[in-house]
């Protein structure tokens, strides 16, 4: 009997664009509790143990009088939620009720850090992070009054979230969080199992550098924007069709791309564009000797190195136009990518154009599916300025920082790649609404069209919070 058949389903629990979370200005505690329940029983059936040994006692049952005793602190809801959730007791050797996070926060710590540090009455810490993360842990915070939750990793990044009146972007109901989480789970992204592997595990958790049905879902949201220029081009304009994938595995030999990998995977399964341009001023290598030439890191040695690195690679390339890493501090890098790929101060020859993620396989939080768009000119960090997801200002000189997350309401660190297929998404809305023109050689216009996102237009430039 497989593991998804033992566990609840809850497809009818999940938030979905079309199943949305409440609205109804309390906490859904029914439905947030089927959720934590669930991963609940899949982490203890993916550890290789029995659902009958699950010992289901509630946070009242486990904590006795320490719990009851701050039950009038507790909005009614809140309760409700509290008795119907498994509060596993997990040991040392699996200590986690997810990745970041363990179990529901001991009674006698689900205020400590509002009362001693924020003064705020109103937030409890429901799921304390994990020590491995960070020293001054935080966790997820649930906001009693507003019934909005967000994760900060540790107490220093409250300050990205807090007053909640002020970063309304950031907080979401109980059961978006856990639905995301659960999202991860079922896409592959974070997984747990019992056996040993090279990557630091989080008791039972395990964080992949990318999963199969990333590339699935990336390649469909690649393919989405290719029929979204193509049927905006006159059938005269379009390039003759060629069958077979954009990019072929000797193309990718040719190139020293590793293998295997996120970007082989998707570059040798997606269709080949029948225009030139994908967005503004970034260009479609058609065939082997273009993609080739415009890689400059996918050769540098890398053995000295623990583990697997996965080079960045240069998808599309900014016409004539290169990078400029060059910054006035020592101590701050405008580049990117990990510590082999560095360039050293006054090297400006690397082409600008949007580029894969650049990952040490063996560390936590890394995103091989995600990407890094190298402008060819810096980000002012203005008011009326561009913003990365978390509603933030890139600072002053930033090359690399459009259309990025910032912080993660739903777990991990500021510095993690945002994900093609989210980009992708991105580009696809700004071809159907008309913010980018179609011409007779795709996306018109030059990278500069990128600055009008630091013109007062970075709505059109800034991705949604996700995980």
């Amino acid at each position: 009997m497989s593991l998804s058949s033992k566990l609840s389903d809850t497809s009818r629990h999940l938030v979905t664009p079309d199943n949305p979370a409440s609205n109804t200005g309390t906490l859904d505690y029914r439905r947030c509790a089927l959720l934590h329940n669930f991963i609940v029983e899949y982490s203890w059936l993916a550890d290789g143990r029995s659902l009958s040994d699950i010992d289901r006692r509630s946070f009242f049952e486990r904590g006795g009088d320490e719990a009851n005793k701050i039950r009038e602190r507790l909005d009614l809801a809140l309760i409700s939620f509290l008795e119907e959730a498994n509060d596993i007791e997990y040991d040392l050797e699996h200590p986690n009720f997810y990745f970041w996070v363990g179990s529901i926060h001991h009674p006698s710590q689900m205020f400590v850090i509002s009362d001693n540090f924020h003064d705020d009455s109103e937030t409890i810490t429901l799921y304390p992070t994990d020590v491995a993360f960070c020293s001054h842990l935080n966790g997820l915070m649930y906001h009693q009054k507003q019934c909005k939750a967000t994760m900060a990793l540790g107490i220093e990044d409250r300050d990205f979230t807090e007053p909640i009146e002020d970063h309304p972007e950031l907080w979401h109901p109980l059961e978006t969080v856990l639905s995301n989480w659960i999202h991860m789970i079922q896409i592959g992204k974070i997984t747990a199992s019992p056996k040993e592997t090279d990557i630091d595990k989080q008791g039972a958790w395990e964080w992949h550098s990318y999963s199969e049905a990333q590339v699935d879902s990336t390649v469909a949201a690649f393919d989405q924007l290719v029929d979204a220029i193509e049927s905006r081009m006159a059938a005269e304009s379009l390039r003759p069709a060629r069958e077979g994938p954009f990019l072929s595995d000797e193309d990718l030999d040719a190139a020293s791309i590793l293998n295997p990998c996120f970007v082989r995977e998707f570059l040798t399964r997606v269709r080949v564009p029948r225009f030139e341009f994908i967005a503004p001023g970034l260009l479609v290598s058609h065939g082997r000797e273009a993609f080739v030439s415009g890689q400059v890191f996918t050769t540098v040695d890398t053995s000295s190195d623990d583990g697997v690195v996965v080079p960045p690679v240069l998808l599309f390339r900014a016409t004539d136009r290169t990078a400029n890493f060059d910054y006035d501090s020592e101590y701050i890098s405008l580049n990117p990518f990990a510590g082999p790929y560095g360039v050293p101060k006054g090297d400006h020859s690397v082409p600008a154009g949007l580029y894969s993620e650049s990952v040490r396989r063996s560390e936590w939080d890394n995103a091989e599916e995600g990407f890094r768009l190298i402008l060819p000119f810096a980000l002012s960090g203005k008011e009326d300025g561009a913003r990365t997801s978390d509603g933030r200002r890139p600072m002053k000189g930033a090359v690399a920082d459009l259309f990025q997350h910032g912080f993660k309401p739903f777990g991990g660190e500021w510095y993690r790649a945002q994900r093609l297929e989210r980009l992708f998404e991105k580009w696809t809305e700004l071809v159907e609404r008309g913010v980018w023109d179609i011409d007779v050689k795709g996306v018109a216009g030059t990278v500069e069209k990128f600055g009008d996102a630091d013109k007062g237009a970075w709505r059109d430039y800034y991705i949604e919070p996700t995980w």
